[in-house]
C-alpha cells in the first residue's frame, strides 16, 4: 500500500500509539508533523497510514521510504498521567546511576528496548543495564535525579 509505513511502537499495547497525535517524526532534514489515519498488524509488525494536519494523506512511496529509520515522539500532553510509583522510560535518560555500595555508574544515556525488557545505557563507557524492578533496579526517583542499583560495581564487572 503506497504510502504505509511500518512502525516500531513502544507503547504498552502496541495499538495505543495510534491514539496519539500529533506525531512529531524526526529526519535528518528537520522534524515534521503527522497524524496516524489508520493502522493495523500485517505480517509480524504494525503498519500505519500518515496523514498531515491539515487532513492530507502520505501516497507517496517515496515520501514513506524518507521516513524509514526516523524517530517518532509525542508530545507530553498527550500521555497519560502516570499512578505513584511509576515512571516513563524517557524521563531515566540524565539521571545518575547508583550501586548499593553507593558506586556512581554515571548517568543514563538512552534506554533501549529489546523486546524483552527496557535497557538503560549508562555513562560513556556504554555499560548496559536492564531496568528490571526489584532484582536489579531497586528504585528510580526522578525528583531526586536518580536510579539506585541492587548490584555493586564488582557485580557490574
Amino acid at each position: 500500500m503506497h504510502g504505509w509505513v511500518r512502525v516500531e511502537s513502544f507503547t504498552e499495547p502496541a495499538l495505543n500509539i495510534l491514539d496519539y497525535a500529533p506525531w512529531h517524526v524526526h529526519r535528518r532534514s528537520g522534524v515534521q508533523s503527522f497524524v496516524a489515519v489508520q493502522g493495523r498488524w500485517h505480517g509480524p509488525g504494525l503498519i500505519v497510514q500518515l496523514g498531515t494536519e491539515d487532513g492530507g494523506l502520505v501516497t507517496d512511496r517515496d515520501v514513506a521510504l524518507s521516513l524509514v529509520n526516523a524517530d517518532i515522539t509525542v508530545p507530553r500532553s498527550e500521555l497519560p498521567e502516570l499512578e505513584p510509583g511509576e515512571i516513563y522510560l524517557a524521563d531515566l535518560v540524565g539521571l545518575r546511576v547508583i550501586g548499593a555500595d553507593g558506586h556512581e555508574f554515571g548517568t543514563v544515556t538512552r534506554v533501549l528496548d529489546n523486546t524483552v525488557q527496557a535497557v538503560m545505557e549508562i555513562g560513556d563507557q556504554g555499560l548496559l543495564v536492564p531496568f528490571v524492578r526489584g532484582p536489579i533496579v531497586s528504585s528510580a526517583d526522578v525528583d531526586a535525579g536518580e536510579v539506585h542499583l541492587t548490584w555493586t560495581a564488582e557485580d557490574a564487572l
